[in-house]
Formats: C-alpha cells, sequence, structure tokens
C-alpha cells in the first residue's frame, strides 16, 4: 500500500508539473478570439471551391478578385442574346451535384470568378428554356492553373435551330500564365540539400585536421557516439538498454548471417522512425505550405498529412514490445507495469484535453472538444499495453519446438484473439448498427455528396460520437466542411476508430515481438517485408485498390480497417527500411530525426502550443512560398530544438 500511494504521489506531482509547465507557456501572449478569427480566415479556413468577389468589398464590375491559394481567375464574356448559367463541381468533391456560379446576362458585365486549381473542374453551362425545363449547351472539365487569368467566350458556332452543345462554343485561353507553384518546394529541397552537404563537407575536415575545442558544435550533434539513452513505450528515455535480450545475446558462429546490430548496440532506426513520423507531423500540422496533399484528404484517400499520425501509433506499439521485455526481465511485477500504463494513459489524455484542446482561447466548459490526438494516443496506448501486460513474456519460448518458426505469433495467440475480437467490434458496429435516418453500413460524408443523407457524416462512428460527447464537445471543423458542405459536427479522432488505430498498434507491436524474437537481420527484415505484403494485399482486397470504392475505402476521418492495413503497410516497409539504412549497413546515423525521436512528446506538445507564434510562425501572403518558407522554419526550429536538448541530456518523460 505504501508503495502504491508513492507511485500515486509521484504520478501527481508529475502531472501538476506537465499542467504548470505547458498551461504557462500557453498563457504567454494567448491571442484573442478576434486574432483567432482573423488567423483562421487567413490559414486555415479555405476559400469556397468556386466564388465571386463579394459585393461588400466595393468592387468595381469587372475588377480583378484578389488571389488566394490555389486559385485562378476566370473572366466570362458572351456574344448570346440570352442568359445563360454557369454550373461547376470538383473533382475532390466525389458524387456531388454541380453548383451554381453565377449568371451570365449579355446585358450586365459578369465579375470575374475565382476558381480553385487543386483539382480538376467540371463545368457545365445550362440555358433555362422559362419552362421547368434546361439545357446545357457546353460541358467540359478544366484544370486551372494558379494565378492564371482566363478568358471564356460563349459564342454561337452553327446554324440556327435547336439548342445543342454542337452549336455553342466555350472555349477557354489564357490572358495571363499561371506560376508553377511547385518550384518553392525544389527550391527548399536545393537549399535543405546544400545545408546537408556543406554540414557533411566540415564534418569530414574536422576529422580530417583534427580534433579543436573550437569545432565541438561541426563533431558534435549528430554524429558523436554517447551513452545511448533507451526509449520509453511512449518514447521517453530511460536507463538501460532496449536492444532485444538487453544487448547481451549470444552471437551464433555456425549462422551465415550477420548478427543483428540489436546485439550489439542500441538500434536508432526506432527513433528515427518515431522522429521521421513526428517532424512531418508538425510540418503539416503548422500548414505545409499550403499544398492540398500535405493537408488531410476530405474524405476517402491518401496524402502526405494522411500517413505520419498512424506511423506514430505504429512505432509506440513497437516500442511497447521492448520495454515490457526490458522491464519483465529486470522481476518488475505485472502489477506495477498495469498501475504505470493506467497513469501514462491518465496523463496523456489529461494534457490533451486541458492542454491541447484549451489553445486559442477555447476554453469553455459548454464547448470543450473531448477527443483528440493525445486522447486517441492515450486510449490506443491502453488497449495494447494492458494486452502485452497480460501476454508478455519474460523469455522468448517455444524456440525449439516445431513452432519456432512462428513462434512470434504463436506465443501471442491470447493477444491477437482479443485484438481479432476488438476488430471485429469495430466491423459490426460500422456495418450493422442502426443510424437514425441514414442508410445501414453508410461510410460516405453526407453534404452534398448524399443530399438524402445530408447529415449522415461518418456513419456509426458519427453517430456514436454525437450521441456520447454531443455536437458542442466534438471538433466542429472537419475535413468534410468545405467541399461537401457538411452541417453536422465530425471528429476524426472519435471512438469507434480507435479499435482499429488500437489494431496499427498492435502490429507495431508485431514488429517489436520480431525484433525481440529473432536475432538475425535477413530473420527480421525478411518478417517484415512479410508481413507488408499480407497487410497491403488485404488493404487493397478491401478497397479494391480505388480511392471511393471497394466494400470498405481507405479513410482516415474513420481509420477505415483497410486505411490501417495500407498504412501498417507502409510502416513495416519504412521501418525495414530504416533498420537496414542505419543498424545494418550504418550508412546513416539517423540525425537529426533520432533526437526528435527522443523527445516526441515535448516536441508534440511544444509545436502545438507555439504554433501562430514568431519565430515557429508568422503571418504568411498568400503564395505558397511564403507559407511554405514559414512551415520549413518553424519545423526545422524543433527538429533543432531536439537536437540541442539531446546535447543538453534533457528529456520530456510520462
Amino acid at each position: 500500500d505504501s508503495k502504491m500511494a508513492a507511485v500515486s504521489a509521484k504520478a501527481g506531482a508529475k502531472l501538476l508539473f506537465f499542467f504548470t509547465f505547458f498551461s504557462t507557456v500557453k498563457a504567454i501572449d494567448s491571442p484573442t478570439d478576434e486574432e483567432i478569427f482573423h488567423f483562421q480566415q487567413q490559414r486555415e479556413l479555405e476559400p469556397d471551391m468556386f466564388s465571386a468577389p463579394s459585393t461588400h468589398r466595393h468592387h468595381h464590375m469587372g475588377d480583378m478578385p484578389r488571389f488566394r491559394l490555389d486559385t485562378a481567375v476566370l473572366k466570362v464574356n458572351t456574344s448570346l442574346d440570352f442568359p445563360v448559367q454557369i454550373w461547376a463541381v470538383s473533382a475532390e468533391c466525389y458524387k456531388c451535384n454541380m453548383s451554381f456560379i453565377t449568371d451570365v446576362d449579355p446585358t450586365t458585365p459578369t465579375e470575374p470568378l475565382l476558381m480553385q486549381t487543386s483539382f480538376s473542374t467540371h463545368i457545365s453551362i445550362i440555358k433555362d428554356n422559362h419552362d421547368g425545363t434546361n439545357v446545357s449547351i457546353c460541358s467540359y472539365d478544366k484544370v486551372f492553373g494558379e494565378r492564371g487569368v482566363y478568358q471564356m467566350h460563349i459564342n454561337i458556332n452553327g446554324p440556327d435551330g435547336p439548342v445543342s452543345e454542337n452549336k455553342y462554343d466555350c472555349p477557354v485561353f489564357a490572358d495571363q500564365d499561371p506560376v508553377d507553384s511547385y518550384i518553392p518546394i525544389l527550391v527548399a529541397f536545393c537549399i535543405y540539400v546544400g545545408i546537408i552537404l556543406i554540414f557533411l563537407a566540415s564534418r569530414q575536415l574536422y576529422f580530417t585536421i583534427g580534433r579543436s575545442k573550437y569545432a565541438w558544435f561541426i563533431g558534435y550533434f549528430p554524429f558523436r557516439e554517447t551513452d545511448r539513452l533507451v526509449n520509453s513505450d511512449l518514447g521517453a528515455p530511460s536507463a538501460s538498454s532496449t536492444s532485444p535480450e538487453d544487448s547481451r545475446q549470444p552471437i551464433q558462429n555456425h549462422t551465415k548471417d550477420k548478427p543483428s546490430p540489436g546485439s550489439m548496440r542500441r538500434l536508432r532506426s526506432l527513433d528515427t522512425f518515431r522522429g521521421f513520423s513526428l517532424a512531418v507531423m508538425v510540418f503539416v500540422n503548422y500548414g505545409g505550405g499550403g499544398y492540398w496533399f500535405f493537408k488531410h484528404s476530405r474524405w476517402n484517400g491518401l496524402t502526405v498529412a494522411d500517413l505520419v499520425f498512424p506511423w506514430f501509433v505504429f512505432i509506440m506499439g513497437t516500442s511497447i514490445a521492448l520495454s515490457f521485455r526490458r522491464l519483465l526481465k529486470r522481476g518488475t511485477s505485472r502489477l506495477s507495469l498495469l498501475w504505470k500504463v493506467i497513469e501514462r494513459t491518465v496523463i496523456l489524455f489529461l494534457l490533451g484535453l486541458f492542454i491541447i484542446n484549451t489553445k486559442k482561447g477555447h476554453n469553455s466548459w459548454i464547448t470543450l472538444r473531448i477527443p483528440g490526438v493525445l486522447q486517441r494516443l492515450a486510449l490506443t496506448y491502453l488497449i495494447v499495453a494492458v494486452l502485452e501486460v497480460v501476454g508478455a513474456s519474460a523469455e522468448d519460448r517455444n524456440w525449439t519446438s516445431r513452432m519456432a518458426p512462428v513462434r512470434d505469433i504463436v506465443n501471442y495467440w491470447g493477444e491477437w484473439l482479443i485484438m481479432i475480437l476488438l476488430v471485429t467490434l469495430q466491423l459490426v458496429l460500422t456495418f450493422w448498427l442502426q443510424v437514425p435516418h441514414c442508410p445501414t453500413g453508410y461510410l460516405g460524408p453526407g453534404g452534398l455528396s448524399d443530399m438524402e443523407h445530408y447529415n449522415c457524416t461518418g456513419g456509426a462512428a458519427g453517430y456514436i460520437d454525437r450521441t456520447i460527447f454531443t455536437d458542442d464537445h466534438m471538433y466542429g471543423h472537419p475535413t468534410t466542411l468545405i467541399v461537401y458542405k457538411t452541417e453536422v459536427p465530425f471528429d476524426p479522432e472519435g471512438l469507434l476508430g480507435t479499435l482499429t488505430s488500437a489494431l496499427i498498434c498492435f502490429l507495431g507491436l508485431q514488429a517489436g515481438k520480431i525484433l525481440l524474437t529473432y536475432t538475425q537481420n535477413s530473420a527480421r527484415v525478411g518478417r517484415w517485408i512479410g508481413w507488408a505484403l499480407a497487410t497491403g494485399a488485404i488493404g487493397a482486397l478491401l478497397c479494391d485498390g480505388r480511392q471511393n470504392e471497394g466494400w470498405i475505402p481507405v479513410n482516415k476521418n474513420l481509420w477505415s480497417l483497410s486505411f490501417v492495413l495500407v498504412l501498417s503497410c507502409f510502416a513495416f516497409l519504412l521501418l525495414s527500411l530504416c533498420y537496414v539504412v542505419i543498424d545494418v549497413k550504418q550508412w546513416w546515423t539517423g540525425a537529426p530525426f533520432y533526437q526528435v525521436g527522443m523527445n516526441s512528446i515535448l516536441v508534440y506538445i511544444g509545436h502545438e502550443l507555439c504554433a501562430d507564434k514568431l519565430p515557429f510562425q508568422w503571418a504568411a501572403t498568400q503564395t505558397h512560398a511564403s507559407q511554405l518558407a514559414s512551415d520549413l522554419v518553424g519545423t526545422t526550429l524543433w527538429v533543432l530544438i531536439a537536437v540541442w536538448l539531446h546535447y543538453k541530456k534533457v528529456y520530456l518523460k510520462i
């Protein structure tokens, strides 16, 4: 009892420290509601797919509207003697009906239109027959270039007769050529490559001319081999080795394979995997330069932004396997492990609830968002860690039996059984739960894509969250809001998706058990690649290899089963690559990402709290170059902070 009380006191003190520290950071220069609204207008709230200039801005007719990110200007002229209407829909809006854009009247100049440029636009010119019917006189798909100025001419292109598309011509040509919006990415890539080359040349010079007390800053950060501290299952360091079998595995001379690096030193590939995922997460959270592929998918599909959080969850599972084996070998009781799991879960959940979800002045109990990234991480960790507390063992078993080649699975059959039951529960709720006014098994975004089921966004997943949390305590700006014009809240970190996020964490746990069970590089990498092929094949089968088709489409908002399996495939491949390059061949030290991976919690919380504050972000202009510069500088600063903290041996541990 006294030991348990001491642990409780320690946990309470730790939680108090976190809240005090991060609340102090949050209180510094906290923005007002007006500043928040202005910033959202600038960076978060994207423009409509198509829009005409607002009359409240005192335009003169025909004035050029102000360019925004991923937009072009379309001027419309007509030689017809009757009015027509322009309707359009973006290819991004799956199964959406066309939306009215503007009237084109031959007696009145038409205001220039602002058109989206990220995706193809289907345009239709409609003539109203004034008898309850209408006819399309022009219809085509057009990809506009960013910041281009285009002219559309609606002309008669045939003899008098019945109205048809063949009779009319509506060509679109460029008055002003668009810019290449991808040049800033190329420039940024060249700058970073140049910095790396200069650094490597300086390092080579440092080791060539001899060490000097004035050259420590060249030789130390990514390249100095220090006594390595060990990450716990959440990515914070502790004081012993995570290498399989505590870095004391006997090397079998009769094998043809080279002994694994895990038997000699710590595996940097795990830290590098975690740090790379987190660095990309920081970049996309800061805006990703405003590029559409650095933002989350509107509904189905994958972008770069959709990859990083699942990868972080995956490598958390790998770390759970390593740290729990180490603790059990030390003689730590399972009850103590369970208590530690609960403590970490509570701390993570409360940090997300009261620190992350209350930033930017969102500190009202009435509208406090309950789900969140750290909350999802906490619940996922709780599920998988409890399974491992019950099922983990301090020693490898069945290594001499016929089951030896698959003992990383059969030794933990109970864990697999429970995980399969959890995934089955997720599927049953998704496809058989009766949602009022919605079709059973609905997986769509609702809104413009399904006018009959406009408020069915997310189907069972959205319904469960809205029932438990209520609308006021959920994420109010889902990715469907702009394109699909949805009206109900939907939280991408909701409850039902936690069951499938536990699956990707569990697959990461399996990757860790492969590390613990097999000592040879070929056995480890071969099994990881095998798992990649298996999960990728099943995921592709479920989604039919297409974005919006198949039984279960790939969907990050829902954390669909196909999404989790496809991301697990990528994670196994990335882990294999990192392991071979960093730990086997030693072509790369993993710097600077392994330092980020060793302070993952601090970097994540810090970047959230310092968003919108100099020097991490600034009020960039509405160009990709300006916003990319802001977002890359902010990300680079957090990487450098992690490197400096590693140099000082300062880590935030939960």
